[in-house]
């Protein structure tokens, strides 16, 4: 299973994989258009077109009815939408809801209420992410500490070591149920768990971007922004073992509309995610990959001396 669409002559805004039946893709052409796509096929299955209320009240019924619709087509609710003024993250039942409205204001909606969550003094989150399955949340500051929250509680702000350095690229991620957090700064990976205790820390030896992890935690994927090599690490021990020229993995992939372009070989990637399956899903400029890490250049793991 290997293929591509060429969508758009823009930028892809945001890609998600739905575990929905079947599972889907969800592609952001913007902020408010999606398209869904079957995964294993490419068939198109639907789009929406979700335009937030005027209203900055979240509480009000407008507000309800706009969240409540932010769904795939069987149901679903979509993870993540992102809006000139706010970024919302969704649980997978969708009672609960993540505001980050910029800064370091984070608010949480669950059970008919929205609360503030404690920043404990950090002036802007860089990087956030929730747990779909239990609520935990994960936030990265400016100052390379990260904070996490058993819903609306700050469990701890734990400081990571990481310099956070200008023209680098922070990111968090965090599995299903908050048994892995992963965060970066761009040149440097850690692993850690919801204490704030670090399992493995790894320098990259190269600016890494959009990285995300398979919702088991068993993967945990990056893309090179000087190379274009994506790169698949175990996401128990953080030990690389895939990796392939991203213009490579477009290449081979089956066309799914009759006339369509390849990107140039300098072309960006701009958005990347992988399935627990190891279904990974990219795009470059306005072109949709989906490939599988079996496709990808296994890499051989350290063996033990005897």
């Amino acid at each position: 299973m290997s293929w591509r669409l060429h969508l758009t002559n823009q930028a892809i805004s945001q890609l998600n994989i739905i575990d929905s039946t079947p599972p889907l893709l969800a592609t952001w052409l913007d902020r408010q258009r999606v398209l869904f796509y079957e995964l294993q096929t490419g068939t198109s299955a639907g789009e929406g077109t979700h335009t937030p209320p005027e209203t900055n009240e979240r509480q009000s019924d407008t507000w309800q009815v706009f969240t409540t619709n932010l769904t795939a087509p069987d149901g679903t609710y979509l993870p993540i939408l992102q809006t000139q003024k706010l970024t919302t993250y969704a649980t997978d039942d969708g009672r609960m809801r993540l505001y980050h409205t910029g800064h370091a204001d984070l608010y949480l909606h669950t059970d008919g209420k929205e609360f503030t969550l404690d920043n404990a003094g950090a002036s802007n989150f860089v990087a956030v992410a929730l747990d779909r399955l239990l609520g935990i949340i994960a936030a990265l500051d400016e100052n390379g500490k990260l904070y996490v929250y058993q819903q609306h509680i700050l469990v701890g702000a734990f400081d990571m070591g990481l310099p956070l350095l200008p023209d680098l690229y922070p990111g968090v991620a965090i599995s299903r149920g908050g048994g892995s957090l992963f965060v970066t700064d761009g040149q440097i990976i850690i692993l850690t768990d919801s204490g704030g205790k670090i399992r493995k820390k790894i320098n990259t030896h190269y600016l890494a971007r959009f990285m995300s992890c398979s919702p088991d935690g068993r993967y945990l994927i990056t893309c090179d922004m000087d190379s274009g090599v994506i790169r698949v690490y175990d996401g128990q021990d953080l030990t690389l073992i895939h990796q392939r020229f991203a213009i490579d993995l477009v290449a081979e992939a089956s066309q799914i509309q009759l006339l369509a372009d390849l990107p140039s070989d300098t072309a960006a990637i701009n958005t990347l995610t992988i399935s627990n399956d190891g279904i990974i899903a990219f795009s470059m400029t306005g072109i949709v990959c989906v490939t599988n890490i079996t496709h990808m250049d296994e890499l051989p793991r350290p063996q033990a001396l005897l």
